[in-house]
C-alpha cells in the first residue's frame, strides 16, 4: 500500500490551486474583477495563472467584511441621520444665542452700523452751523480754532455718551429697507 500524503492547515489551504475562472465563479464576479480585486492587494497574487482557493476567498471575504454595505454616492441612513442631528444641535444652539442676546443677526448689526454713521456723519456736519453764529464774534484765527475745538468736542462727547444713539424702531426700519 502506498501512504498517502496528508497536509493540513496552511499547507493544505495554499495546495488547492485553481484558474482564474474558477476564482471568479466562486466570488460571484468577474475574471476582470479578480484581477482588479488582485491589483487592489485584496486577494493574493496568482501563481502561473492559478490562485490558492481557499486563501483567496478568506480574503475576499474579510474584504467585504471590512467595506461599508452602502454604495458610493448611496445614502447611509445611520451618517445621514447623524449629519442632520449635528445641524439640529447647532441651529438650536444658534437660536439660543440669539435669544440670550450673546450674538445679533448680521444684517441687526448692518443696519445698526450704518444709523450709526449716518448720526455721526450728521453730528459733524452740523459744527459749522452751531459754530458759525459765535465764530462771526471772533477776532483771531486762535479764537476760532478754540471755538471749533470746543464744538468738536461737544459732539465726540455725545456720540461717545451712546445714550439713544441707535433705537430698536431705527433698527427694525433699517433692516425693512435693506431686504427691500
Amino acid at each position: 500500500m502506498k501512504a498517502k500524503s496528508v497536509l493540513t492547515g496552511a499547507a493544505a489551504d495554499a495546495a488547492l490551486m485553481v484558474p482564474v475562472s474558477t476564482i471568479a465563479h466562486a466570488l460571484d464576479v468577474t475574471p476582470r474583477r479578480v484581477q482588479q480585486l488582485v491589483a487592489e492587494g485584496v486577494i493574493p497574487k496568482a501563481e502561473r495563472g492559478r490562485y490558492p482557493l481557499i486563501p483567496v476567498v478568506r480574503a475576499y471575504l474579510a474584504h467585504q467584511r471590512a467595506a461599508p454595505d452602502v454604495a458610493p454616492g448611496d445614502l447611509d441612513p445611520a451618517q445621514e441621520r447623524a449629519r442632520k442631528d449635528r445641524a439640529l444641535a447647532i441651529s438650536a444652539e444658534i437660536k439660543n444665542d440669539i435669544a440670550t442676546g450673546k450674538v445679533v443677526l448680521a444684517e441687526v448689526a448692518i443696519a445698526s452700523q450704518i444709523i450709526l454713521c449716518r448720526k455721526i456723519k450728521n453730528k459733524v456736519e452740523a459744527i459749522p452751523s452751531r459754530a458759525a453764529p459765535r465764530g462771526i464774534a471772533c477776532k483771531t484765527v486762535a479764537e476760532l480754532h478754540a471755538l471749533l475745538a470746543r464744538e468738536t468736542e461737544l459732539v465726540l462727547v455725545e456720540l461717545s455718551d451712546g445714550d439713544g444713539l441707535v433705537t430698536l424702531d431705527e433698527v427694525k426700519a433699517e433692516v425693512a429697507s435693506m431686504t427691500v
